[in-house]
């Protein structure tokens, strides 16, 4: 059983949402093989039905009929459906609508649909259920069970059936499924005879059979039957029902004579016949239109009908039961129908009866009635009337086009086209893509065609005619507006919505529960409910028609939105219902009432938190029916608020009463128009309820109630207005705060300024509050920053300031120091800046705000302005700050602070830094050409020192090498020029990185034969100088080869040396000599001894410059060196010359110095011996006499 509707006894209201019906269908052509008949017109108006499934709520089919046509469609609240509609066409067999019927079983959902020569079983599978408790967002998209339905399911033999009915013509049909799921269609024919069609689950084995009214009874029975009743002949069957009962099945067929039978399948005759006009209206003729009967099964089956008559049409309830074995009819209810018009549809749902009458063209009224006590409901349906617009126009086009996309769901795509296709426009406006603009373009050419009746120099016949056009074309849309949304039938969805869907001729909308204030103002005039709050509603609401679109701007002040509300909503006090009422009873105790029940209660987290949320009305068609309810619960409530304002105003001045409730109406209409504002964006107010899925509850109406709380903005906006600053709705969020206390939200009102490009106005705001924490103030110049309106922050900083120097405050005056001179920072005001520094008294607050005032300048490449100030008492800071930069930086983001660093140490003649500074450059140098120019600099500066001040420290720094030649210690002049010949000497080597150690440099330069460069190296870093000299002894001995010789011109060119056209073996020779005589220390011979030793051991001749060298410094050295090479006649030759020297001059010390060579002697004696040469006798008798004589001159030294 369905659960009892908790409204039932409240009115519903009718929800038109967008227009959820798409032009595009999935066509299907069925040709039924039976023969084909019409049987009306074509143009006949759609019938239609609908489905809502029992498991899964808020889910539902619909479906509509147009002749041949079967149009089927699938929708939900909660999920979005895809691939939900579908068309059908039978060929030329129209489809028997009141026959059509759905039947859920546990794997599938059955669509029974009998025409007029076919009868169809359409099966679906069953839609799963969705659970609650599934987290997963993939739920809200589902494939409609139309999604696979194609035409060889159709088409399957098993699925349908085909009669040949052409002569008897099928009008009237009824199907169900029995208890073995067999499908059976009972087809009513014009020659009194129905056909009786079973077709088999599975098999589709199909069974026919007819049943005559002439043999419908045992002729035994006919003449007491004629005797008893005065039953026609020959009566048309008007409506018919079928249904299984116990192991039958009984057809249940309403004819024109009001007499209701029930027939027996396996007997083929009715066993029950019930004279509904003699029970129900025995003096009363029927009406127009046929009868119906209406079958209703859940738990138990029951028989809705419906007598149409000419007078007092009339609603019958029956249940069919046995009584001791015997088949009856027990009347459940009846009730006489309030409306004579034309009944489209009725539908007994639970407890209640809902019908559709069409009272005139493309017009209906909807009803209920509850079956327990009879009373009747009316349901407030949308209404399109057209309103003259209240205020003059002098563009009265511009006027109705305004109306007309007022709001982007009241008018359809298809509204627009069908409009625009009644005038002419055939010129080309269907190249035009906005509707505003083919709209414009239409009335423009209607005018034009019209304006040949009007005199041209009549301007105000032309604005007439303009005016009259534009009204013409607006008055187009609301007619076809009302043509789409005229009612056709009703699906209950029951729990947990409580909503019907109302099927219109091309489109479909919902029946909604009314809230507590719209029941109260929609039954304030039902006389069974008088008391004093419903007398004032009927004060109130004496002029009914709501004005919210005069509202509809945002931008209007308090005071214009003030005299908007009186001018529109003014009360006569003079009107003596008003004057009645007023003088009658106590207004403040029943307006009391009623502003209690406008106050909206907002949740609060902890509410929200234990809500237990649903997951239903989240598709789009849910959002939209959801927002929608909405839009009208507010804008109702606005309209009752203004009335109420205006009202208890003149109650105020008239009677001297309070102005309390003045001012609370005033509020109330204040908040529910800017909900109404809000949800008159549909599509924002769809994103907000979208977007928060813990809004969601169950039942509909509680969540409407949620979501009215939720937005509430009286007592606290804030919800609200952060959706409105997500969604850029800036100029909302200022007006909302011109209406209501916005300081619980006062940071998204500064915001919204700001991001509206109007930081002025949230400053003003700022200012306004001087009691505000300096927290606030603080955020409040975060945002300003975020923002970057930089320059409202430092004023908003100065202000704060103020007051914090007032108070005495020192670490909030420190800080709001720092904040300033940031922002000054950002703005460049440099000096502003530089100042807020000097304020500040916290040291290590003004050493990070120079850290960082130092690095900007330098990073915007301000260094002449930071260069602009002195820094007095900071200037070592602001090397170190500088520095420290510089060394975190790779090299070439590290220049510009070096740099600046030089800059500074030089306007301060700081020199020993500045070489210091440059110094470090040459370290990190990443060319050897800028290394010798870095050392150069260095040494510059270094030499500008006295030379006792002419050296500085360095130490190991991160960024070098362990193979750096000199990074720490004492770097003295000597120093720096030692690595200065160096970094020019890596020049010379392509390949030399900057780091390339001296031994490798003289090794690369010598196989370049750069000797004077590496000669030069060897000498400064205390390198030998003998191996560079053996190499050139080397390549002077190689000259003998011509092509030697050529090369020889190069190098020698690039060691400085120029010949002159001279042998360029004897430039080479010349230029070794220079060398030796140049790096030979006074006095020594070791680089002659590595010259010689070289020569020797290329068995080459000394030259006699050498041999000198030895002869004057050394001659032992001489000696040692020929004998070690066996030049041992050399060194005859040698021992005989200088023993013939001494001998002459008699002074030993001029030739062999201190030391004589004895030993070197006697062995060169020895083996000149050894080896039998003839000069080694003349060599030792020399020495023995050279020996007496020096024996001889030492004795005399010791006698004397």
């Amino acid at each position: 059983m369905d659960i009892d509707n908790p409204y039932m006894d409240t009115i519903y209201r009718q929800v038109v949402t967008e227009h959820f019906q798409s032009n595009e269908w999935r066509e299907i052509l069925i040709n039924p093989e039976g023969a084909s008949t019409t049987l009306r017109d074509e143009s006949t108006l759609p019938r239609s039905g609908g489905h809502c499934f029992k498991d899964i709520p808020n889910r539902f089919i619909f479906w509509r009929v147009l002749y041949d046509k079967l149009e089927l469609v699938e929708h939900s609240l909660d999920m979005n459906l895809t691939e939900n509609q579908v068309r059908i066409h039978f060929r030329d067999s129209p489809v028997l609508e009141s026959g059509i019927s759905v039947y859920e079983t546990s794997e599938s959902v059955v669509l029974l649909v009998p025409t007029a020569c076919s009868c169809h079983r359409l099966t679906f599978p069953r839609p799963n259920r969705q659970e609650n408790d599934n987290e997963n967002d993939n739920v809200l998209l589902d494939s409609s069970i139309f999604s696979n339905f194609n035409i060889p399911s159709i088409d399957d033999p098993a699925t349908f059936y085909s009669y040949n009915a052409e002569l008897s013509h099928p009008y009237s049909a009824a199907s169900c499924l029995d208890q073995k799921h067999d499908a059976i269609f009972i087809i009513a024919l014009q020659n009194n005879v129905m056909l009786y069609i079973r077709m088999e689950y599975i098999s589709g084995l199909p069974t026919l059979k007819e049943i005559c009214q002439e043999s419908a009874v045992p002729r035994m029975l006919s003449n007491i039957t004629k005797v008893f009743s005065t039953h026609i002949e020959n009566p048309v069957i008007n409506s018919l029902a079928v249904h299984p009962f116990q192991q039958d099945i009984y057809v249940y067929s309403l004819d024109d004579t009001c007499e209701l039978k029930v027939w027996s399948i396996d007997k083929s005759v009715y066993i029950n016949i019930m004279d509904m006009k003699k029970m129900y209206a025995a003096s009363t003729e029927n009406g127009s239109r046929p009868h119906i009967i209406h079958k209703c099964f859940d738990d138990q089956l029951l028989l809705t009908i419906y007598l149409s008559l000419s007078e007092s049409s009339t609603f019958v309830v029956l249940e069919p039961c046995t009584d001791h074995g015997m088949f009856k009819l027990q009347q459940k209810f009846y009730v006489r129908s309030p409306v004579n018009s034309r009944l489209v549809d009725m539908s007994l749902y639970g407890n209640e009866i809902w019908c559709i009458w069409r009272t005139g063209k493309d017009t209906a009224c909807v009803k209920s009635v509850n079956i327990r006590n009879g009373v009747w409901k009316n349901c407030s349906l949308d209404t399109t009337a057209f309103e003259q617009p209240t205020q003059y126009s002098s563009n009265s086009k511009q006027t109705y086009l305004d109306k007309i996309f007022s709001s982007s769901t009241y008018f359809t795509d298809d509204d627009l086209k069908n409009a625009i296709a009644v005038y002419d426009t055939s010129d080309g406006f269907e190249f035009v893509t906005d509707y505003r603009t083919k709209i414009s373009n239409a009335i423009d050419t209607k005018v034009a065609q019209e304006m040949d009746k009007y005199d041209s120099s009549d301007i105000e016949s032309q604005m007439q005619l303009i005016e009259q056009c534009s009204a013409s074309f607006y008055k187009s849309c609301l007619d076809y507006r009302r043509k789409r949304l005229a009612p056709l039938g009703l699906i209950w969805l029951g729990s947990p919505s409580f909503l019907l869907v109302v099927v219109t001729n091309s489109s479909f909308c919902f029946l909604r529960p009314s809230d507590k204030v719209e029941n109260q103002i929609l039954s304030f005039k039902n006389p069974d409910n008088e008391n004093k709050l419903n007398s004032l509603l009927n004060v109130l609401m004496l002029e009914p028609t709501n004005k919210f679109n005069l509202f509809s701007g945002i931008n209007i002040s308090q005071n214009s939105f003030l005299e908007l509300v009186r001018k529109s909503y003014m009360f006569n006090s003079n009107d003596p219902i008003i004057s009645l009422f007023l003088n009658g009873c106590n207004v403040l105790d029943t307006a009391r009432i009623l502003i209690k029940m406008l106050h909206a209660e907002p949740d609060t987290d902890e509410d929200m938190q234990d809500t237990q949320h649903s997951r239903c009305f989240r598709s789009r068609l849910g959002t939209s029916v959801v927002s929608h309810s909405f839009h009208q619960i507010v804008v109702t409530r606005f309209d009752l608020c203004c009335r109420l304002f205006t009202f208890m105003e003149l109650n105020s001045k008239s009677y001297g009463q309070t102005k309390e409730y003045v001012v609370d109406a005033c509020n109330l209409a204040y908040s529910y128009w800017i909900q109404a504002l809000f949800s008159h964006d549909i599509k924002l107010c769809e994103k907000m309820i979208s977007s928060n899925a813990l809004l969601a509850k169950e039942p509909f109406m509680d969540y409407i109630n949620g979501l009215l709380n939720y937005t509430w903005p009286l007592i606290d906006a804030s919800i609200l207005v952060e959706f409105l600053l997500q969604e850029r709705q800036y100029s909302f969020i200022q007006q909302i705060a011109q209406l209501l206390d916005y300081n619980k939200w006062e940071e998204t009102l500064i915001i919204s300024y700001m991001l509206n490009n109007d930081p002025d106005k949230a400053l003003k705001i700022l200012k306004s509050d001087i009691k505000k924490n300096t927290d606030n103030f603080l955020k409040a110049i975060t945002l300003f920053e975020k923002y970057n309106f930089y320059d409202h922050a430092v004023k908003l900083g100065n202000y704060v300031l103020r007051i914090c120097k007032h108070a005495g405050d020192k670490n909030m005056i420190s800080m709001f120091h720092s904040n300033i001179f940031l922002n000054n920072l950002k703005l460049k005001e440099y000096k502003s800046a530089y100042n807020n520094i000097l304020c500040l008294e916290d040291q290590d607050r003004k050493l990070n705000c120079l850290h960082t005032f130092v690095l900007t300048l330098l990073e915007n490449d301000e260094k002449e302005k930071l260069l602009s100030f002195n820094f007095y008492g900071l200037q070592s800071s602001v090397e170190d700050i500088v520095l420290k930069k510089a060394r975190s930086l790779s090299n070439v983001d590290a220049n510009p602070f070096y740099m600046f660093l030089c800059s500074i140490h030089d306007k301060y003649a700081k020199y020993k830094k500045l070489s210091m500074t440059f110094y470090e450059l040459y370290l990190r140098a990443d060319t050897c050409v800028a290394q010798e120019q870095y050392l150069r600099l260095s040494l510059l500066y270094l030499e500008l020192l006295s030379p006792n001040d002419a050296w500085f420290v360095t130490v190991s720094l991160p960024f070098l090498s362990e193979t750096d030649d000199i990074h720490s210690g004492l770097i003295e002049i000597d120093h720096l020029k030692k690595l200065c010949w160096l970094a020019r000497a890596r020049q010379e080597i392509e390949e030399s990185t900057t780091n390339m150690d001296v031994q490798s440099v003289t090794s690369v330069l010598l196989m370049k034969h750069k000797y004077k460069d590496v000669m030069r190296l060897s000498k400064m870093w205390n390198l030998s100088l003998y191996q560079p000299l053996r190499e050139l002894v080397k390549t002077c001995l190689s000259l003998t080869d011509s092509e030697q010789c050529d090369k020889a011109w190069i190098w020698l060119a690039d060691n400085g040396v120029n010949g002159g056209g001279i042998d360029i073996g004897k430039i080479a020779w010349n230029f070794l000599e220079t060398l030796v005589v140049k790096y030979e220390e006074k006095g020594r011979t070791l680089i002659h001894y590595h010259v010689a030793d070289e020569l020797l051991r290329h068995k080459s001749f000394l030259p006699s410059w050498i041999v000198k060298t030895f002869k004057e410094r050394n001659v032992g050295e001489l000696l040692q060196l020929y004998l070690s090479y066996g030049e041992l006649i050399n060194c005859a030759d040698l021992i005989l010359e200088l023993f013939e020297q001494e001998i002459s001059s008699g002074d030993t010390v001029q030739i062999f110095g201190n030391t004589i060579p004895v030993d070197i002697i006697e062995c060169v004696i020895v083996n000149l011996k050894h080896n039998k040469l003839q000069v080694g006798d003349e060599v030792l008798n020399k020495y023995k006499i050279f020996y007496n004589t020096i024996v001889a001159q030492e004795n005399a030294k010791t006698i004397k």
